[in-house]
């Protein structure tokens, strides 16, 4: 038995689809929050709930002490979550669109969701948890410094699972966006041999899942929303192995790409005219995670083929598979137009896939397992600036 979600359930909550204008007009959606740490560096964001993606930021400004506050993303969240077993006996299930993070399943916080933070409402609701947390050494060698990180979070109940967004801002300019799973095993029987591990003593099997996040990041670096550029950076090993050759090419055209571990692969957004004092062009460095688990596709969807995908900003391209819209139905076909992506409004969709195969510990109540990524500053300053 796999009480996911019963029919009639998905039949209620389809009606969940609606059209949310995403801005990237520099508008603040929702309420702001701002974090200065005792050093000066300061965080300012606007933070929401929808119905759909659950928490969203906006307008997110970054300034390290002494330096110029800049704008590093308009918008972003988890644009989708789909849910699949290790045996097939039912269909995955699009968690974002069919169910929702927010609305009912966006649950109310107490002090006990939340030690030694603040909790912020939305509409009556107290929903959101904030607070600042060491985060160990920013930098040590002849001389040392620990750091903080101002961290919020979110809790999202959909069937038999706890779903934790949170988001770390770091004191040095590094964004960590996450996602937690949590709650009970929602699929356990006697026959999943092939397809999950024992865990009790009677014999029941957990059979083992997988589920894909996909992330929505708008960059709008600086002042202009509309002027960034992607580079994607390599270091190929030569052929005996001694050295790993650089190469930097800039990314024309809406595109998919996947991890390569064999060359390590990343990319970088940067600003399409404002420099540092070197000279370089500011931007922020997408830092891949998972590697182990980047192909993980096992019914050949063409929106799980590529790891991360660039396209041109379109406020009706929302959410990166079941989108309902005459943009496309997934970020394959929102890339598919082949737009120019350099010197434009470029928006990154991100995937991480985690595959869950169950421990005897996960019986009664499953550990948190993470999904998490970095946004990383890279040329933002001329040095390290603490």
């Amino acid at each position: 038995m796999k009480p996911f979600i019963t029919p009639l359930a998905a039949l209620l909550l389809l009606s969940l689809h609606g059209v949310v204008q995403a801005a990237s007009d520099n508008s603040c959606q929702g309420q702001t929050l701002q974090k200065t740490f005792a050093s000066g560096a300061n965080w300012r964001f606007c933070w929401d709930i929808r119905d759909q993606e659950g928490l969203v930021l906006s307008q997110v400004f970054y300034q390290a002490p002494g330096n110029t506050q800049r704008r590093v993303l308009g918008e972003a969240s988890l644009s989708q979550i789909e849910a699949e077993f290790d045996d097939g006996a039912i269909d995955p299930v699009f968690v974002t669109t069919t169910l929702g993070l927010g609305g009912d399943n966006l649950q109310s916080l107490n002090a006990g969701d939340c030690p030694g933070g603040q909790i912020q409402s939305r509409n009556g609701r107290p929903v959101l948890c904030t607070r600042t947390r060491d985060a160990g050494y920013l930098y040590k060698y002849t001389t040392q410094r620990q750091t903080q990180a101002f961290e919020i979070n979110t809790l999202s109940g959909v069937g038999p699972r706890t779903y934790i967004q949170r988001w770390r801002f770091l004191e040095n300019g590094t964004m960590e966006p996450a996602i937690g799973l949590s709650g009970v095993l929602p699929a356990v029987n006697e026959s999943a041999t092939d397809y999950g591990w024992p865990v009790s003593t009677s014999g029941e099997i957990a059979t083992g899942l997988t589920d894909h996040y996909l992330w929505r990041l708008d960059f709008d670096i600086g002042d202009n929303a509309a002027d960034d550029v992607v580079e994607e950076i390599t270091s190929t090993p030569s052929y005996n192995r001694l050295t790993k050759i650089k190469a930097i090419s800039t990314i024309q055209t809406e595109t998919g790409r996947s991890l390569d571990p064999e060359t390590k692969r990343f990319w970088r957004i940067r600003d399409g005219s404002v420099r540092n004092g070197n000279g370089n062009y500011i931007s922020y460095e997408l830092v891949p995670t998972h590697y182990d688990q980047s192909r993980a596709n096992s019914r050949d969807e063409s929106w799980l083929s590529q790891d991360v995908y660039f396209s041109r900003y379109q406020p009706c391209e929302r959410f990166a598979a079941d989108n309902d819209s005459s943009c496309g139905k997934s970020v394959t076909t929102f890339i598919n137009n082949n737009q120019n992506l350099n010197q434009e409004d470029v928006v990154v969709w991100y995937k991480i896939n985690n595959h869950i195969l169950p421990r005897s510990e996960d019986s009664n109540r499953m550990a948190v397992r993470w999904s998490s990524f970095k946004l990383l500053p890279r040329d933002w300053h001329t040095q390290n600036p603490f």
